[in-house]
């Protein structure tokens, strides 16, 4: 995900993501309307499977990030062991995603799982960008985010080699 340039400051990068993130969500909302009304599957499910492959993806490697990079120099200032917890349901709800994408009659079983994703997923994002990322701003400082950066680039490295 992205195209927009590098930037420095891992804040941005992750709030970046996020946008990415919460537009996959629209459409994965729309996608599940229309097949809970009733709609012709085909292009939702296209839909719903793109959506996955977002979430099991980038924005996957987004929560591994934070989980690697900004919650471990946070420790005990902030309440990042909440957002861990969502990581993790996110994950398990991905799982659930897939099996009914793959499994019999998908056009109904995806539909309550993608409204479970919107709604956890939209809520686990407002949280960090409007709780998460000021608190780390402020207690980080300058240099903390600097670490953050460091470890997100060390990451970025064992992943190209």
């Amino acid at each position: 995900m992205g195209g927009d340039t590098v930037t420095d400051d891992p804040v941005i990068r992750f709030e970046r993501v996020h946008r990415e993130a919460l537009g996959a969500l629209r459409r994965l909302e729309t996608a599940a309307l229309a097949l809970e009304g009733g709609a012709a599957p085909g292009s939702h499910l296209e839909t719903v499977r793109e959506a996955h492959t977002i979430l099991t993806s980038a924005v996957r490697a987004h929560n591994e990030n934070e989980e690697a990079a900004l919650f471990p120099l946070l420790e005990d200032m902030a309440p990042s062991s909440l957002f861990v917890h969502e990581h993790g349901e996110l994950r398990a709800l991905e799982e659930r995603l897939a099996r009914a994408l793959d499994g019999p009659g998908p056009e109904q079983a995806v539909v309550p799982v993608a409204f479970a994703i919107v709604e956890l997923l939209r809520a686990h994002i407002a949280r960090e960008d409007e709780v998460l990322f000021p608190m780390a701003r402020t207690l980080l400082g300058p240099a903390g985010l600097a670490a953050v950066a460091r470890r997100l680039e060390q990451r970025a490295e064992q992943g190209r080699s």
